[in-house]
């Protein structure tokens, strides 16, 4: 069998030396070196092995002792459901998961709400995504994507979602994309809300550009003065003569 004539030059993995190769795939310039890589690697492979196995049993000396308490602390309570502590206040702060507060460096949580918390929220499977769902008796096939619907009625991605949960919008998981009744939406996001005269209500955007304050500022006039406010749509609107009266500078008499 004839042998090929192209030498390639390269270097060894494993020692470094620069030899001629035949094969572009060829990592090493002897036997020897090609032994020593393939136990290194092997050694390797049982270090990470033995490192996992401890980690594994370092979670497990933690996390039994636990099984059998019945209130837990926000790190505890971490340790057994093997997330961070940030993702377990992320729990308590949506109210999906109940928690005790004693004082002000001192939460605990129940394991029965951990494990009520569990059953409650078993995993579901999402449904074939179909071009067709029922509504309100009927068959909807007609759908708008989010994009659409913002380009179309100049509205935000979130604003979509925010009224798709308020109106109940039928929408269908396509693809990857959330497809929006086209009915739905026409009715919901093209009767707009009448917008409040410019010369008694002025919007936050406005009154930052008049008065040359932060949206902060304003929130904060708006509520320890308890101003009255309007929210059309995405926006919120104030009186104009009432943050008149609050920063008008004062007149001698």
């Amino acid at each position: 069998m004839a042998t090929t004539t192209i030498r390639i030059k390269k270097v060894c993995e494993w020692c470094g030396k620069e030899f001629e190769a035949q094969r572009c795939s060829t990592r090493f310039c002897s036997k020897a070196c090609t032994d020593h890589a393939y136990k290194e690697q092997k050694r390797q492979e049982r270090k990470r092995t033995t490192e996992a196995a401890v980690i594994t049993a370092q979670h497990q000396k933690k996390t039994l002792p636990l099984k059998e308490q019945e209130f837990l602390s926000v790190a505890e309570a971490s340790h057994l459901l093997h997330v961070t502590r940030d993702a377990v206040y992320k729990l308590i702060y949506r109210g999906t998961l109940k928690a005790y507060r004693l004082s002000s460096r001192l939460t605990i949580i129940r394991r029965a709400d951990i494990e009520t918390m569990i059953e409650a929220r078993p995993y579901e499977r999402k449904p074939r995504a179909t071009t067709y769902i029922q509504a309100e008796g009927q068959e909807v096939t007609e759908f708008y994507t989010t994009q659409e619907i913002m380009e179309k009625f100049g509205v935000s991605n979130s604003w979509v979602f925010a009224q798709g949960k308020a109106h109940h919008i039928p929408k269908v998981f396509h693809r990857g994309k959330t497809l929006w009744s086209k009915t739905h939406c026409d009715r919901v996001f093209a009767a707009k809300q009448e917008v409040p005269q410019q010369e008694e209500w002025i919007s936050y955007t406005e009154a930052r550009a008049i008065y040359q304050l932060t949206h902060d500022q304003i929130y904060s006039y708006v509520k320890y003065h308890g101003l009255r406010k309007k929210k059309v749509g995405k926006y919120t609107y104030i009186l104009r003569s009432e943050i008149d009266a609050i920063l008008q500078p004062p007149t001698l008499k």
